[in-house]
């Protein structure tokens, strides 16, 4: 936990120098001997100092979220290693990639079956025109359903876990339930 602190903190400084361009002059590199206890208070006591440092020439002034409370709930389909990369991204109004895969796969859902669903709701009078209709929305619904299907590899590739991986679309089971849904 320490660690992560450091980190966060270690990050929250390099981001306010880097945004105020106001580099900061390389420091001396500690090094840590885990088995002395003796070295890791003195690297405690080392990395708040930095922190009192900081805080007297006003780093951490102008900090978004500023006196709020910290959200430290934690997402269970978030991995421990990548956790603070998340936060952080959260944090600075951003998300995953795989998480906007998943909106895009959720609209892209939506929009393939609409026409199906529109189809049912209001089907063409005329069996002629019923049949050319029915079978010009499988076809597109083929084409559309085997580039979603795609995306979905793309993003099962890409989610960190198998809860949140997404089944691909059955395009012939789909195409077929669709045909038999309703008889002109």
């Amino acid at each position: 936990m320490l660690r992560e602190i450091f980190f966060a903190q270690h990050f929250l400084l390099s981001y306010h120098a880097m945004a105020n361009q106001d580099p900061e002059p390389p420091t001396e590199r500690k090094r840590l001997d885990v088995s002395n206890p003796a070295s890791a208070a003195e690297y405690d006591s080392w990395i708040d100092e930095k922190i009192r440092d900081a805080m007297a020439r006003g780093a951490f002034d102008n900090l978004k979220n500023q006196g709020k409370p910290l959200n430290l709930a934690r997402d269970p389909n978030v991995p421990e290693d990548v956790e603070m990369a998340y936060n952080l991204l959260k944090n600075a109004g951003y998300a995953p990639d795989w998480v906007e895969t998943r909106k895009e796969i959720d609209a892209a859902r939506a929009k393939l079956f609409a026409p199906l669903e529109r189809f049912r709701a209001h089907p063409p009078k005329n069996a002629d025109e019923y049949a050319r209709t029915q079978n010009k929305l499988v076809e597109q619904f083929r084409v559309q359903a085997a580039e979603l299907n795609k995306l979905i590899d793309t993003y099962n590739l890409k989610a960190p876990n198998m809860q949140v991986h997404l089944h691909r679309i059955r395009i012939e089971a789909e195409a077929t339930a669709f045909l038999n849904s309703r008889a002109p």
